[in-house]
């Protein structure tokens, strides 16, 4: 055998090596992959049919409610029908959520809200029922896969397994107080960012559980042309605001965050975009407490009276509650001469790493506090700027800190604006 026929051979030899490599590699999967089929396969084999039960369960709750608003008419009850009208239109509208009544729930809706709620939970835990081989299959899976791609050296994809199932197994543990699986967080998801969604009752989407970080937003930065440099070093009387990189990104306007959603969106081929105000206020916990008719501009809703913060009741916040990032006594060491929440501290005189503090009971960070948050509406119908909700590390006041405020940034002033991010149902 000469030279180069031998050379060729071990040419051949180290191909067919590499080959084989690469069909291992290509059986070992990818997580993203296999998390998809596996939200086909819950969307198709349990979430499709549960809606359609829900959706006949409302049909036949609406004709109740319908035959009773006549009876009320006949009888001459305004009060009583407008209440079963206001009840029977929630219900159209997709707005529908009597978990409990409430103290102004005519006595006539609380048997039907009863049987209603008895109704739904069946279908719930039938629901959750379906569901939880579907997991347990899917948790195994990711097991494996996992362990596959960390003997392959593939540690990133093998990172992304981990997360996935890290997050399922969370979402699959029995809650305290209650009976077994909280199906509004199954659906915890982890984009290729390292941001991380969840449903919230009441919102057809998944909201991330914290502002847009200043790492996400490099991501997009550094793979576009479209951005100018000021968020990169911004500052407040030379202190860094937003220096680090698990910090919310600030300076960044309403166009902006749209623009990162639209990226977003593009890099992965599913839907991002900001929330809307009524999605704001929904996952803040003011529910639907709101009144929008037709015509209804967030101003209009903006309060600056009331005792319903994003920490619960009660002002000012206590130190012991942790309840959020606000210009307390860290900020007044930084600025003296700006006012402040006495006997507040929080500890950071700007912005903190996001989810420093407690989440709210949808599982949601920093809904007050450390940055205000553009929302997808308009502030009023002069359409020039659009709303921001939550409060920032540079306010003390309040009107300001109230879960209902809204707010629009002087021109030129977004040092302390931000955004999160709403992933669309079915993306």
């Amino acid at each position: 055998m000469n030279k180069s026929s031998a050379f060729a051979i071990i040419i051949m030899v180290g191909m067919c090596a590499s080959a084989s490599t690469s069909a291992q590699d290509a059986d070992v999967g990818d997580p993203a992959a296999l998390q998809s089929a596996f939200e086909e396969k819950v969307n198709l084999e349990v979430l499709r049919p549960h809606r359609l039960a829900v959706s006949d369960l409302n049909a036949k709750f609406a004709a109740a409610l319908d035959r009773l608003q006549q009876a009320a008419q006949k009888s001459g009850n305004l009060e009583q029908a407008l209440a079963i009208k206001a009840e029977r239109d929630d219900l159209l509208a997709g707005k529908y959520d009597p978990d409990s009544d409430e103290a102004q729930t005519a006595e006539v809706l609380k048997p039907l809200r009863s049987t209603y709620r008895t109704a739904l939970g069946r279908l719930e835990l039938e629901r959750d029922k379906k569901l939880r081989p579907l997991n347990d299959a899917f948790a195994r899976q990711l097991e494996t896969q996992l362990l596959a791609l960390t003997k392959a050296g593939r540690l990133e994809q093998a990172a992304a397994a981990k997360n996935i199932l890290k997050d399922l197994a969370a979402a699959s543990s029995p809650k305290e107080g209650g009976a077994g699986q909280d199906f509004s967080a199954v659906r915890a998801f982890t984009n290729s960012l390292g941001m991380k969604f969840v449903p919230v009752k009441g919102i057809k989407g998944m909201f991330c559980i914290h502002e847009t970080r200043r790492q996400d937003y490099n991501a997009y930065a550094s793979d576009t042309s479209a951005t100018d440099s000021g968020w990169k070093n911004v500052r407040k009387e030379a202190v860094p605001v937003g220096a680090e990189e698990n910090h919310p990104v600030v300076s960044v306007s309403w166009e902006d965050a749209q623009k990162f959603c639209a990226w977003l969106s593009r890099k992965e081929g599913r839907t991002y975009r900001m929330p809307t105000d009524e999605e704001w206020s929904i996952a803040v916990g003011l529910g639907r407490s709101e009144k929008r008719p037709k015509g209804t501009t967030p101003e209009m809703l903006n309060q600056r009276t009331g005792n319903d913060f994003p920490w619960g009741e009660g002002f000012p916040p206590k130190t012991s509650d942790k309840a959020g990032n606000y210009a307390d006594v860290a900020w007044h060491e930084k600025f003296p001469s700006n006012p402040f929440i006495e006997d507040y501290q929080d500890g950071f005189p700007t912005t903190a790493p996001v989810m420093s503090f407690k989440p709210n009971s949808a599982g949601l960070f920093d809904m007050g506090g450390n940055v205000w948050e553009w929302c997808q509406d308009w502030l009023n119908d002069a359409q020039k700027t659009h709303v921001l909700r939550g409060g920032s590390w540079h306010y003390f006041d309040r009107g300001h800190l109230l879960s209902a405020s809204r707010y629009a940034p002087p021109p030129g002033m977004n040092y302390d604006c931000g955004f999160r991010c709403v992933l669309e149902s079915g993306s």
